[in-house]
């Protein structure tokens, strides 16, 4: 009997000690509340700043506030007016309104295109090389729906539907048409420090360093974000759920969701995408990640700077890969931007093939075979419309899905192509040129070609015509 109570005792004492150190694990990936410490924005003469006050409605169905913005005149030549930009999809007439700008402490006339509810015109002489302070007031009803932008009962979703600088472009703003289809931001890299003041109770993730918190006594508190280097403004609301937080390689990273189980585990396999992207040698562009649970209409989910919203519902190993592709897609269409209307494939791409080495390191050669001669090779062999091809405009594609599959899939294969051919060292020495040369600005097919031939010492122009054409 003594013997047997030894054992009950030595197997409890175990199972404690097993329970805390998965304890332990679990709280490492679990915290709340955690902060980075607010900097100061320093200076820079290639990035212009923005400081936005905003308050949210109980029923998150209206955001108002103040947007100001100081920017510098850097087309090289005198300009008549300043023009902003909002991703369009979902911006209905009459849902997103500004008014009483002001440039540089005086008053200034300000309209939207008659055409195009997301293009703002503020009309002031500008000179080149000019620092103007603007500001104004906007209002935004957030249209019911699922997708990039939009609300539930419970929860909104808000990737760059506040007005942004447009980015200026071959002498003139870039003021072309989105569609449903086109990708989040086609805008100039900015300083961004937002404020958003909410009800107590309302959960909210930023696409940016949660960096204070002030609870104001009135059943509200205001919550200040801010972000290096962002190409619009991003963030979440739920009235009910749960948030979670850890950090990965200095990586403040936030899972923002309906409950606590989702939090956690959209956490770990955000941390694991992380990690995963890390271990190939590509730097993660923003000192923070938030990841919102959110159904946006997208295969893949939705990606703004430093933030990606995915439907929690997909099973972990699919989950893991859609939200490395989309972690990916920060550093190759908003750390290095991309023209999601001529050039959506820049940005998907490479996101993919990145995706698919780490899938490969993760799981071994013998799966990665598997998954790409079973799931992505066969997309370069299906028939499709004349026109939809790896290197179509937005326009070509019929829907998210056949566009996700020829941009991710089949892009992906005609990649990975090269770097069969040249080395995963070689290939990914090239990607890393590439974005270390145009970060910050708009990466281009030209640009790939030269990092391309700059790492593997062979012209690859013609292998990426063909690609892009068939």
């Amino acid at each position: 009997m003594k013997v047997f109570s030894r054992k009950n005792a030595l197997l409890l004492a175990a199972l404690l000690i097993a329970l805390a150190a998965a304890c332990a694990f679990a709280l490492s990936r679990a915290q709340t509340a955690v902060m980075l410490e607010e900097t100061a924005f320093a200076p820079d003469g290639e990035r212009d700043a923005m400081t936005v006050s905003l308050e949210a409605t109980e029923d998150l169905r209206t955001i108002k506030g103040e947007m100001r913005l100081t920017a510098t005149n850097r087309t090289g030549g005198d300009l008549s007016e300043i023009v902003l930009r909002a991703y369009a999809n979902a911006i209905q007439p009459g849902s997103v309104t500004l008014s009483d700008a002001k440039v540089n402490g005086e008053r200034a006339s300000i309209s939207a295109d008659s055409d195009d509810p997301s293009v703002w015109r503020i009309e002031t002489p500008w000179r080149a090389g000019e620092t103007a302070e603007v500001c104004w007031r906007v209002s935004l009803i957030v249209p019911r729906g699922e997708g990039e932008i939009g609300r539930t009962d419970d929860s909104a979703l808000l990737i760059g539907a506040l007005p942004t600088p447009a980015m200026w472009e071959n002498g003139a703003w870039r003021t072309d048409g989105y569609d449903e289809l086109a990708g989040t931001s086609y805008g100039q890299a900015m300083d961004v420090r937002m404020t958003l003041t909410v009800p107590n109770g309302v959960q909210a993730a930023f696409g940016g360093a949660w960096v204070g918190e002030r609870d104001n006594g009135d059943g509200t508190r205001t919550l200040t974000m801010q972000l290096s280097g962002a190409r619009e403004i991003s963030f979440a609301l739920r009235a009910k759920g749960a948030m979670r937080q850890t950090t990965v390689d200095g990586v403040l990273v936030t899972a923002l969701a309906q409950n606590a189980r989702t939090a956690s585990r959209l956490l770990d396999l955000a941390a694991d995408a992380l990690e995963d992207i890390g271990q190939l040698g590509l730097a993660y562009p923003f000192p923070s990640l938030t990841v919102a649970q959110a159904k946006t209409a997208r295969a893949d989910g939705a990606v703004g700077s430093a933030l990606i919203a995915v439907d929690a519902d997909a099973k972990t190993d699919a989950l893991l890969s859609r939200m490395t592709r989309l972690c990916a897609r920060q550093i190759f269409g908003v750390q290095v931007e991309n023209d999601p209307w001529n050039a959506p494939w820049l940005s998907e791409t490479p996101a993919s093939c990145v995706e698919l080495m780490a899938y490969r390191r993760r799981e071994g050669e013998a799966a990665y075979e598997k998954r790409f001669y079973g799931e992505i090779e066969i997309a370069t062999r299906l028939t499709r419309p004349r026109g939809v091809t790896i290197g179509a405009s937005t326009e070509r594609f019929g829907g998210d899905g056949e566009m996700t599959q020829v941009l991710r899939d089949a892009g992906a294969a005609g990649l990975m192509g090269i770097e069969q051919a040249v080395g995963q060292a070689a290939f990914l020495s090239a990607l890393q040129r590439y974005v270390e040369q145009n970060a910050g600005g708009v990466g281009t097919l030209e640009a790939l070609e030269a990092a391309l031939e700059a790492a593997t010492g062979s012209d690859w122009s013609g292998y990426l015509a063909d690609m892009l054409a068939s």
